[in-house]
């Protein structure tokens, strides 16, 4: 699964896997995608996602949250919720954890 991708159509909003590599007006979202593969002797085609989605934002920003949490919601997607204020940046950070497997 592209997740860069799929965010990107979702939510309609920047979005890059880890970090941009220019700076980026507010809001746009960062994510962390670690995998671990399974499967049998032959074939990894089990992988587990263990993902984090940042959403940074100049203010609380409910009306893209939603959408975030839609996407989510889409895949059938379990997502904890946390929100942190960088005073430094002047912004806020709104991070999703989910955990999910897909078949290759």
């Amino acid at each position: 699964m592209n997740i860069k991708e799929y965010l990107e159509n979702e939510t309609g909003l920047p979005v890059a896997e880890v970090a941009f590599t220019k700076p980026q007006k507010l809001p746009f979202i960062a994510f962390i995608d670690r995998t671990d593969e399974d499967g049998d002797d032959f074939h990894a085609r089990i992988i587990s996602h263990d993902l984090t989605v940042e959403f940074y934002a100049a203010r609380i920003d409910a009306e893209n949250e939603k959408k975030i949490e839609a996407a989510f919601e889409n895949r059938a997607w379990k997502a904890a919720k946390d929100r942190e204020w960088i005073g430094e940046e002047k912004m806020f950070e709104t991070i999703y954890t989910i955990n999910f497997t897909e078949k290759r």
